[in-house]
């Protein structure tokens, strides 16, 4: 099996490409079931477009997929040999799937169908309009070495971390053998206790802020104390701030605006179906309520009117 699979997924790599392709070809079977390229496609369809992208590129996925759909094959095959397939509930369930896929259908060819704009005049309007946000902040990357607490008293870790820092400020250049001497940050092992983007907001407030203090390369912070100890910084580089010229968001923005645009055209595409109120047979949904023991239920009108308003 294992072996099948791999080929699979050979298989797979070979036609991603190929846009003619048999979709009927048999790609892996098991148990009187295989697995074609129609229904490879089939399960992707099933799934949102932005999980689809790369989807395939995991070979332990790609094989996961591939045996789920042969059980799934196998166990139909034994549903319709039981003629469970001949239940109305299941007959039910077969036609809301089939809706199912024929709606999402029907909205992507609506999609397929539109002429969207350019954008780049709005793109360049709304870069003009808001400037402030396409700038880069400045960034700090530092070498740091922790003293922890655990196993000393305040005084002790401060006391070593003052210690440190004054060996730093006098050998600045040998802050690497510092950090391996005294640095209690288990991370150093692989970083050397160096951080990128040391002002980030994903480090503790007190380590950016000394962070953003340091101004020129090579200078020693104060001794800084975390919730995890003690600090002592040393500045690596520092990269200011900088504002994004059109040029470079361009394509992110027209990206960002095409995709606005589809949404609001698919919002009153739908809306359009429902311009008229449904007609509701009282004896239907009393039937209803009955059946799944509901209580009193809201004018269908009213609800699509409040629909409605809520995607807007």
């Amino acid at each position: 099996m294992a072996k099948k699979i791999y080929v699979a997924i050979l298989a797979l790599a070979g036609f991603a490409g190929g846009a003619c392709a048999d979709d009927n070809v048999e790609i892996v079977k098991q148990g009187g079931a295989s697995v074609t390229l129609a229904d490879v496609e089939g399960f992707l369809q099933q799934m949102p477009a932005d999980r689809r992208v790369g989807y395939l590129e995991n070979p332990t996925r790609v094989q996961q997929m591939l045996i789920g759909i042969l059980r799934d094959k196998q166990l139909a095959q034994q549903a319709v040999a039981m003629k469970l397939d001949q239940d109305p509930q299941v007959q039910a369930e077969i036609a809301v799937l089939r809706d199912q896929a024929l709606s999402r259908r029907r909205v992507s060819a609506f999609e397929a169908s539109l002429q969207v704009p350019s954008m780049e005049l709005a793109a360049k309007e709304q870069y003009l309009a808001h400037k402030a946000d396409y700038a880069i902040s400045e960034t700090a990357d530092v070498q740091h070495l922790l003293i922890s607490e655990k196993g000393r008293s305040d005084s002790e870790a401060r006391a070593l971390a003052e210690k440190a820092r004054a060996e730093a400020v006098a050998n600045p250049a040998g802050f690497d053998q510092l950090v391996q001497k005294y640095s209690d940050d288990p991370s150093k092992v692989n970083n050397l206790g160096q951080i990128r983007d040391a002002t980030s907001d994903k480090f503790v407030k007190e380590f950016s802020a000394a962070a953003k203090k340091l101004t020129t390369v090579g200078e020693i912070s104060p001794v800084v104390k975390t919730q995890f100890g003690y600090h002592v910084l040393k500045l690596m580089r520092k990269t200011p701030a900088r504002q994004q010229d059109f040029a470079a968001v361009k394509d992110q923005l027209m990206a960002k605006l095409r995709a606005n645009y589809v949404d609001e055209q698919r919002k009153a595409f739908l809306a359009k179906l429902d311009e008229t109120t449904p007609s509701v047979n009282p004896q239907g949904m009393e039937a209803l309520q009955q059946h799944y023991k509901l209580g009193d239920q809201p004018s269908i009108g009213d609800a699509v009117k409040a629909a409605q308003s809520g995607s807007k």
